[in-house]
């Protein structure tokens, strides 16, 4: 026998499920009804914001256009110096992009590389076949171009002078560029003497064997990536370099402006600071309070005096007003007495009724042919309706061109009349203002409280200037306190103490036929001064042995 109750319950639930189900039913109209209004809110959101993005993106490529162009602009104006014309560099900057585009490295490093080459080289490696020699062997030792483009311009110049290019080979040996049996060979080449394109013939055959370092680099992810930025980069700096020349003006503009507001600015600041000054000179003569009550009782003064002075000219004012109005009034009484002025009035209100009641009717037709048109078999009526409530409409619009044409022939036969009248009547208030105000006398006298604000400032302004006055002759006297500058001669140059009795025994030893010893100065460490001194004294020497038939005795 199982435990627990089991029981069943019967109960009718139609309702309920009745009423669920036009709780659904309403639900889903609402949402069938909402669901498209819905969708064009949020299509319109999204179209919005996409507009917001794309406009944004704009900006922001041709902010990045124009700012590829100034720096190409900036790249090729520093050429400008080393070549020599403005042409030159446009067109050696021509070849640096073409250059850029079809290898690794990026325009800026190539510029910088070519100016690098330009100058160490004399232009002998700054382009075509020269760069193209430094570009594959930067790409072969994995290192930027213009760090290679140095240190090899360093070795070109060296061997092509003959000067010592040690520094240099080392660091292509430690880069891998040379080998160490050519940099031997260099080194004994140059210690034989010789110099130019001979021994640099040699260096160029060595670093020539990474030919093709570029072209293999620019096929690689890297290389490619670097193509592609070059020629995105071209493509933006001359899209950017109309904008940037046509901005350029109001660059020139918003320059100018600053630099006006500059003088304005120090104009202004040097009236603050003498205006501060002023004040604590008023504080410190015990002048301030004074100044103070003073300008308090000339403001109050001053403003019962133009009180008074509005005051009279209203009264001076409202008589030449009781004139105008009379004059006004006259015309007014002209104007209703003439009869094409009532017969201007009657055809606009003749007009005015007209497109009024005309109007209405063409409403009421209109109505009528619509209720016609819901009755079956009566279409000719309500087509017949609608005929003549455009015969109405037409007549309204005449109605309204009575109307109109009406007030413009009241404008042009009175218009001038009035507005001249008016311009008359405002004139002749205003001369009268004018005149009592400006010949009312003062109520209050100003002159007593001004002359002891003039006296009061004339002291501050003079300590002022005196303070002025002395601290311009400290600062003379400073300055010629001051040790002047001197010009350097050539007096400063560092004096070197030399040993005379050397310099006579080399003479006699160079005379003799011998050359100079072991501590015998050299013309290496020899300055110039004593050199010359020297060779006056083997001049003297040769001349006595001359005289002396080649025997010279030398006195104890």
């Amino acid at each position: 026998m199982a435990n627990g109750i089991s029981y069943q319950l019967n109960l009718d639930n139609a309702g309920f499920q009745r009423g669920l189900g036009e709780a659904r039913s309403a639900v889903s109209g609402f949402s069938s009804l909402v669901r498209p209004q819905m969708m064009m809110v949020a299509a319109s959101v999204a179209g919005a914001a996409l507009a917001v993005k794309g406009i944004s993106t704009a900006f922001r490529e041709a902010r990045a256009a124009v700012g590829e162009a100034a720096n190409r602009e900036t790249m090729e104006t520093a050429f400008i110096p080393l070549l020599g014309s403005a042409k030159a560099a446009r067109e050696r900057m021509a070849e640096l992009a073409d250059f850029a585009a079809h290898t690794p490295f990026q325009l800026p490093g190539i510029a910088a590389a070519s100016r690098t080459l330009e100058s160490l080289t004399d232009g002998a490696l700054s382009t075509g076949d020269g760069l193209r020699l430094v570009g594959d062997a930067a790409s072969a030792q994995n290192t930027p171009i213009e760090e290679m483009a140095v240190t090899i311009g360093r070795l070109y110049s060296g061997l092509d002078s003959g000067r010592p290019v040690g520094e240099a080979m080392q660091r292509l040996q430690e880069l891998g560029a040379i080998s160490p049996d050519v940099r031997a060979k260099l080194e004994k080449l140059q210690a034989e003497g010789k110099k130019g394109s001979e021994v640099w013939q040699v260096a160029a055959e060595e670093l020539a064997r990474f030919s093709g370092g570029m072209e293999l680099q620019s096929q690689t992810w890297n290389g490619k990536i670097s193509t592609l930025s070059d020629n995105w980069a071209q493509v933006r700096a001359e899209f950017g370099k109309p904008i940037m020349d046509a901005l350029k003006p109001l660059l020139d503009e918003g320059i100018g402006s600053l630099e006006s507001m500059a003088a304005k600015a120090r104009e202004i600041g040097e009236t603050i600071a003498y205006a501060m000054r002023f004040m604590i000179e008023a504080f410190r003569q015990g002048e301030a309070w004074n100044l103070a009550k003073l300008g308090l009782t000339l403001a109050f003064q001053e403003s019962v005096n133009f009180l008074w002075r509005v005051l009279m000219g209203v009264f001076e004012a409202i008589p030449q007003y009781l004139v105008q109005a009379f004059k006004q009034g006259i015309m007014i009484l002209d104007i209703l007495t003439d009869a094409a002025f009532w017969r201007m009035v009657g055809n606009a209100f003749v007009g005015v009724m007209r497109m009024a009641v005309n109007g209405l009717l063409a409403l009421l037709s209109q109505g009528i042919a619509s209720l016609l048109d819901s009755i079956p078999g009566l279409g000719d009526e309500a087509n017949w309706m609608r005929g003549l409530s455009r015969e109405f409409e037409r007549d309204a619009n005449k109605g309204k061109g009575q109307a109109i044409g009406a007030g413009r022939a009241f404008i042009d036969s009175y218009g001038d009349r009035i507005l001249n009248q008016i311009s008359d009547n405002f004139s002749a208030l205003q001369d009268a203002f004018s005149s009592g105000f400006s010949e009312a006398a003062d109520v209050l006298d100003t002159s007593g409280v001004r002359a002891e604000i003039s006296a009061a400032s004339e002291k501050i302004t003079a300590s002022l200037a005196a303070q002025d006055k002395e601290r311009a002759a400290k600062e003379k006297e400073d300055a010629s306190k001051s040790k002047p500058r001197r010009q350097k001669t050539e007096d400063d140059a560092p004096k070197i103490k030399v040993n005379w009795e050397t310099v006579l025994a080399g003479s006699l030893a160079k005379v003799g036929g011998g050359g100079y010893g072991r501590m015998m100065l050299s013309a290496e460490n020899v300055p110039q001064k004593q050199l010359a001194e020297q060779k006056k004294t083997n001049e003297l020497l040769n001349k006595l042995l001359q005289k002396q038939n080649g025997s010279l005795a030398v006195l104890g």
